[in-house]
């Protein structure tokens, strides 16, 4: 009975055993899974910071582009009212200023036509004589066919 006691103990191991390992070989395969998914979420994180940085580069680089210009516009309009200021100082103001000036100057005059009556009818060349230009005083209109 003691060699019984001893393969029913044996079986019984084996049962525990096959269920340990499997439990142990589960655990690191699901942990082997779920290292993999967070590998590959952060490959995704990191590659989108990376889209976001290069994209906010642009951008940065465009506000200081459109900075330079609006600092460019700025000085032409400061430096022409500064010549504003100064015609203003030695009252040479024009009326229609430096620009409109020579346009004004240089526009010519519109030719005024002095508006003739005519004396005389104009020649008529259809092929027959009709209406006002027949020359008879007794003319009856034609009827419009439809």
């Amino acid at each position: 009975m003691d060699w019984v006691i001893g393969v029913v103990l044996v079986l019984v191991g084996a049962v525990l055993g096959f269920f340990v390992a499997k439990y142990v070989y589960l655990d690191k395969e699901k942990s082997s899974k779920d290292n993999q998914k967070e590998q590959t979420l952060k490959d995704v994180v990191i590659q989108q910071s990376l889209n976001h940085v290069t994209e906010s580069r642009k951008i940065a680089e465009q506000l200081e582009k459109q900075c330079q210009v609006l600092t460019q516009n700025l000085d032409n309009y400061e430096s022409s009212l500064s010549l504003l200021n100064t015609d203003a100082q030695s009252n040479n103001v024009s009326f229609f200023g430096d620009h409109a000036s020579p346009f004004l100057q240089n526009k010519e005059q519109k030719v005024k036509r002095e508006k003739d009556s005519a004396d005389v009818q104009p020649l008529d060349f259809s092929n027959q004589s009709s209406g006002l230009f027949s020359g008879s005083d007794n003319v009856q209109p034609e009827k419009q066919s439809k």
